[in-house]
């Protein structure tokens, strides 16, 4: 008797009708990251050329994890998009494989299968840049290729305000980060797969600017903003802090793919409603 629970061979099969049923999505929206990336770069190296300068090569990793953060999101908001139909929600809760395989199809495709594929599209948007400026320059004003598989790494260690041991910590919070911020949109598709994007936005800065009134308020009751301020430019800079910081993103990914998968156990054909 099969597992139930989880079988590789019924998972791969699942995989592979994801892909196969909504590949013209998942090409384009390569494509179009890929794109937006090559203009970018292009334009980036007409105005910078070849400088060195640690604030333009910062500059460079800035924007290319900001369109990583950024596109990421979008994709894994994208992954439970089949429930916004009832014929959607039929063909996937009763097909053959398992409620988990479903939720590790989705999250592998649109949420480790992009953290794969991105730094992919990020090195071929850079050729492109050389390719496209090279033969009008002669190669001149126009650096080489530059390695995006290490990223985070160089996104952390140019900021140079920080000591190292903090800009490790920087650096962990950046890794736990490419999973939590992808798992609370693909809550977000859990709950809302109907613009699910902007909805999960909007739920997001509703809750953010809830959150600081409270604390403004609670400031301006037990403290003064004044010394707050002090406080955090004391301690910015400090391992504790940032070691703080990436212990609060850990529970922040753990809550949120927990959610996740507890929702998405109890979602059915018949209601869109997550709290039934």
């Amino acid at each position: 008797m099969k597992n139930q629970i989880f079988d590789w061979k019924r998972f791969v099969a699942a995989l592979r009708k994801e892909v196969v049923e909504n590949w013209r999505t998942l090409l384009f929206s390569v494509i179009a990251i890929y794109g937006v990336m090559a203009i970018f770069m292009i334009l980036g190296n007409l105005i910078t050329g070849d400088e060195t300068a640690a604030s333009v090569v910062m500059l460079r990793y800035v924007f290319v994890y900001m369109v990583f953060g950024f596109a990421g999101i979008i994709i894994a908001s994208l992954a439970f998009r089949g429930l916004k139909t009832k014929t959607g929600r039929i063909e996937l809760l009763t097909s053959p494989s398992s409620t988990l395989e479903k939720f590790l199809v989705n999250a592998t495709i649109y949420v480790l299968g992009f953290i794969v594929v991105f730094p992919i599209c990020a090195q071929l948007a850079d050729l492109t840049r050389i390719a496209v400026l090279w033969p009008w320059s002669a190669g001149e004003n126009v650096p080489g290729p530059i390695n995006y598989l290490n990223m985070l790494h160089q996104f952390a260690f140019h900021q140079e305000f920080w000591p190292q041991s903090a800009k490790a910590w920087f650096e962990v919070c950046l890794w736990i980060g490419m999973l939590a911020s992808p798992g609370l949109y693909l809550l977000g598709s859990v709950i809302w797969p109907r613009l699910s994007f902007l909805k999960t936005f909007a739920a997001i800065y509703a809750i953010e600017t809830i959150v600081g009134i409270v604390v403004m308020i609670g400031i301006s009751v037990f403290s003064d903003m004044q010394t707050v301020a002090l406080w955090v430019a004391e301690h910015m800079g400090g391992k504790g802090l940032m070691m703080g910081f990436a212990i609060f993103a850990a529970v922040q990914l753990l809550v949120y793919w927990a959610l996740a998968w507890w929702l998405w156990k109890r979602k059915d054909v018949i209601s869109l409603k997550w709290w039934s």
